[in-house]
């Protein structure tokens, strides 16, 4: 049986939704009304690409403020990232990426003076669930686990309206529940994106993805080393299986920065890490199809 699919913009790139339950027409334009819905007010909040977002709006306040519904889960997650990567994960990166180039109008043209990255534990405190505190004025970027975010918003969306089997698929970050029926996903060459390297079969859970080849320009992609202020270059690909859609976005990323041996004490999680030299290096239960 073929899904029900629908396609749409959001966050800056292109997502699918596909569900394998029978629904009405009415149901499904209901369904897909509400998740686009919820994609774009996401996007709206936490994007530092939108001027008019609850981030870009921060980004010059200090002392107490009330922060959306999920702004503080985010940052927990965050922060105990930023102590287990030795403070390479951050979410206070936003700053660096703009005088990188990376901004608002995507200049991709970097300054002369590059801002570095202020310590996380001393500039930014959480009060309770809807308030932190500022210590001094920076820009917040949720782009190493927002999006695995919103995929999981979007899944517990569709297993409150009650649907067993579907996909939510964010340009590889991905949610699938199965109800028992597996799927099988490719693993997108980094350096020809026409290609697979591989192929994984999903019952349920997350995969994300991330990749050096996106989002490139001058010396730079989209990870930044903090502590650096360069992109790291021994590493083109990684692939993050994982129970939560916002842990393996995160740790996709994160092992651009460190090893998965500074994660897998703290996180359950599989992967498969593809170096410059095309040589993989993979978990034990990654058990992927490798061509």
């Amino acid at each position: 049986m073929k899904p029900c699919s629908f396609a749409y913009e959001s966050m800056g790139t292109s997502w699918n939704i596909s569900i394998w339950d029978r629904l009405s027409s009415v149901e499904f334009e209901t369904v897909r009304k509400k998740i686009i819905s919820l994609s774009q007010d996401f996007d709206q909040t936490y994007s530092r690409f939108i001027p008019s977002s609850f981030v870009s709006q921060l980004a010059t306040k200090t002392g107490v403020v009330t922060v959306p519904a999920h702004w503080v889960p985010m940052l927990r997650i965050y922060m105990k990232l930023y102590s287990l990567s030795g403070k390479k994960f951050t979410p206070l990166i936003g700053k660096t990426l703009a005088d990188m180039g990376y901004d608002q109008t995507y200049s991709l043209k970097p300054k002369k003076q590059i801002r570095t990255v202020p310590d996380l534990n001393t500039t930014v405190q959480i009060i309770d669930d809807t308030h932190i505190k500022i210590h001094e004025p920076v820009l917040f970027d949720f782009g190493a686990l927002g999006k695995g975010y919103a995929v999981e918003l979007i899944q517990a969306y569709l297993q409150t309206q009650g649907v067993k089997r579907f996909l939510v698929n964010g340009s590889g970050d991905i949610a699938y529940v199965g109800n028992g029926a597996p799927i099988t996903v490719g693993l997108e060459h980094p350096l020809d994106t026409s290609k697979v390297i591989g192929s994984i079969e999903m019952r349920d859970g997350a995969m994300c993805s991330s990749g050096a080849n996106r989002r490139v320009w001058n010396t730079y992609h989209h990870i930044i080393d903090p502590q650096l202020l360069s992109s790291p270059t021994d590493i083109v690909a990684t692939w993050v299986i994982a129970d939560s859609a916002t842990i393996a976005d995160a740790l996709a990323t994160a092992l651009f920065l460190c090893p998965p041996e500074a994660f897998s004490p703290a996180f359950p999680f599989e992967y498969c890490i593809l170096n410059r030299q095309m040589r993989v290096k993979r978990s034990a239960g990654f058990s992927a199809t490798l061509y």
